[in-house]
């Protein structure tokens, strides 16, 4: 038995190359698909024995026995591909598909990081900042509604000036091309198309700087982000040419906090976004259960190192 770890992605995620690389320099043998290539280049081949999925998973490279995987790093992988079939089809293909393979893979006696059934549930913006609060992280006040009218009381109840952002993903095509939506000023004259779908709205909170929080098992990575410009300043995602980073200590009260959130939603990785206010308190917006770090990641904030070193640990375990 060769104890392995199975990474799971697609084929371009910049992070998850990094942590393949730097599994390569241990003893720890590496298993990298894409859940599209199933069925066409990759293989599953599997029955239960003694209550256990016993078999393995092969490319035209190789193969690995399901026992060995005792790892797995799940990021973002693809949808399953059926070109040849019809959409109806393709779409039973992919059912069964997602049952198939993915239930084998969720029945396999290995650590995640993250399970796909935690991080689905944990991508919910409200559940997230209830959970922050029963655990003693500050959150900003916030409203969920489909009601312009509920906008304006709750600014006038809060008398402070409101932003907005996605509760889905940001990315949204259509006639016109695609486009992000980014944090912004609420206009409390302009609220027409809120009562199309629900919004998020929240006070604006005044800062110092904002921090990204990489949680990555027991350990706390945060890196101050310095906006200089007014775009960056609102939303830092718009305008990275304006941003500096630097490591900084993670209070000691934000770290339990932050472990009391992984522990409830059952979770070992988590990319969260805080902000630093002018009396020092941090204040939690969000955390993306697969949310991005190779842009941060150097020497001096070793991600990669951290989440390929927590995988190998577990191997070992």
């Amino acid at each position: 038995m060769t104890n392995t770890v199975l990474v799971v992605d697609g084929p371009f995620e910049a992070g998850t190359d990094l942590v393949v690389e730097g599994l390569s320099s241990s003893d720890i043998p590496v298993f990298r698909m894409d859940t599209a290539d199933f069925p066409h280049e990759l293989e599953l081949q599997t029955g239960n024995v003694d209550g256990q999925w016993a078999g393995t998973l092969s490319n035209k490279h190789r193969s690995v026995a399901l026992a060995d995987v005792k790892a797995i790093y799940w990021n973002r992988p693809s949808l399953f591909r059926f070109p040849e079939l019809s959409e109806s089809d393709a779409h039973w293909a992919r059912g069964a598909a997602r049952i198939g393979l993915g239930g084998v893979l969720m029945s396999l006696a290995a650590r995640w990081m993250n399970h796909p059934s935690r991080a689905s549930a944990a991508e919910f913006k409200p559940q997230q900042l209830r959970t922050a609060h029963s655990m003693g992280l500050a959150t900003p006040r916030t409203l969920i509604t489909n009601s312009a009218n509920e906008v304006r009381a709750f600014a006038k109840h809060i008398e402070v000036p409101l932003i907005t952002k996605p509760l889905g993903t940001p990315h949204v095509a259509h006639s016109q091309g695609a486009e992000t939506m980014y944090t912004r000023e609420v206009d409390l004259d302009a609220l027409g198309g809120v009562e199309l779908t629900a919004h998020l709205f929240q006070e604006r909170v005044p800062k110092q700087y904002e921090v990204r929080l990489i949680v990555v098992g027991d350990f706390c990575h945060s890196v101050k982000i310095k906006a200089h410009s007014e775009a960056a300043r609102t939303d830092w995602r718009s305008d990275y040419d304006a941003l500096e980073y630097e490591p900084i200590e993670t209070p000691t009260d934000v770290v339990n906090g932050v472990r009391g959130y992984m522990a409830r939603l059952a979770l070992t990785y988590a990319a969260m976004d805080f902000i630093v206010q002018p009396n020092g308190q941090w204040k939690f917006l969000e955390a993306n259960p697969s949310g991005q770090w190779a842009w941060l990641n150097s020497p001096e904030i070793p991600l990669a190192a951290s989440i390929a070193h927590t995988l190998e640990n577990w191997c070992h375990q």
